[in-house]
C-alpha cells in the first residue's frame, strides 16, 4: 500500500512510497505522475526529510531508477 504525502511545495503535489514493491510515486505540479522503481525507502526518506526536495529529487532519484511516465 502506498503511503502519501500531500506536499503542494518544491514542483510536487504529493509523493509516495510503497514499501512492498520499493516503487516511488510522484506527482508534479505540471499533472506528471511518475513511478520509480527499485527504490530503497531510505531515498523516499531522504527526499522527503531533505532541506531542498527538488535537488535531491534531481540528484539523487531522477534518471537513477527506472521509471513509467503516466500522463494524467
Amino acid at each position: 500500500m502506498i503511503q502519501w504525502t500531500q506536499l503542494n511545495s518544491a514542483g510536487f503535489q504529493k509523493i509516495g512510497y510503497d514499501p512492498m514493491q520499493k516503487q516511488l510515486h510522484v506527482k508534479c505540479e505540471d499533472e506528471d505522475y511518475i513511478i520509480y522503481y527499485e527504490v530503497r525507502e531510505t531515498e523516499y526518506v531522504g527526499m522527503f526529510s531533505s532541506q531542498d526536495m527538488k535537488k535531491y529529487y534531481e540528484e539523487r532519484i531522477k534518471g537513477r531508477f527506472p521509471s513509467s511516465v503516466i500522463k494524467t
